[in-house]
């Protein structure tokens, strides 16, 4: 209940995509994935991240975000009949997945190459994601890494795509980067959600001015 996105698409579809769950038991499960490419494409790919990840959890019962992780790669593979043949296209999602547990304060993670920020009592916690996308790789098989931890009242969470640190703007015309995005988190973190919401996207705007964007932005934040 207590959360925001901020969805920021480059064009009117977007290839950076949202999902967000709750079982019977009450125990929530959301994921914030960048898809390659934007528009067109990237939209594509994110309706079949959307149906992965409905069919595995909602409908499969899957619990384990490492295995839905997997799980979802082998599915991306042979939907796009991928075998690492020269030329051929290595369209696949990056992602953050979590499942909440909040009557055991318990958090797990997957990422595939995406991070989760936490933000607890003034510091920033960073839980990286695997180096590995959901997709393809080299024909390897390699599990995804899960991170499990003690989650405590107040404790707020960050998913997001690369969009909002890769963004050109300013005066000099620079990325904004990832160390400018956890200061900007860290700074606004106490806040509401849905003041953060607006800081988020009017320094954004602010940021991008009469420039280019050039990817699909999405930030997610919860408040446990």
């Amino acid at each position: 209940p207590d959360s925001f996105i901020v969805y920021l698409p480059k064009d009117v579809v977007s290839g950076d995509f949202y999902w967000v769950y709750e079982d019977k038991k009450g125990v929530s499960y959301f994921a914030v994935g960048d898809c390659t490419g934007h528009g067109v494409s990237g939209a594509f790919m994110s309706i079949i991240g959307q149906t992965l990840l409905n069919e595995l959890v909602v409908n499969k019962g899957m619990t384990e975000v490492d295995e839905i992780l997997m799980k979802m790669r082998e599915y991306v593979i042979h939907y796009l009949g991928q075998k690492g043949e020269v030329g051929e296209a290595r369209d696949g999602m990056d992602m953050a997945l979590c499942r909440l547990d909040s009557k055991q304060n318990k958090l797990s993670f997957a990422g595939a190459y995406n991070s989760l920020y936490l933000v607890r009592e003034g510091d920033l916690m960073e839980l990286k994601g695997s180096r590995q996308p959901v997709g393809y790789l080299l024909g390897m098989d390699i599990p995804f890494d899960k991170e499990e931890i003690e989650i405590k009242k107040g404790d707020v969470l960050y998913l997001f795509s690369d969009g909002y640190a890769d963004q050109f703007g300013g005066l000099k015309d620079k990325k904004f980067m990832f160390g400018k995005f956890k200061k900007l988190l860290l700074a606004n973190a106490d806040k509401p959600m849905r003041e953060q919401q607006n800081i988020l996207q009017k320094t954004m705007v602010e940021w991008i001015g009469d420039k280019e964007q050039i990817d699909d932005i999405c930030v997610m934040g919860v408040r446990v």
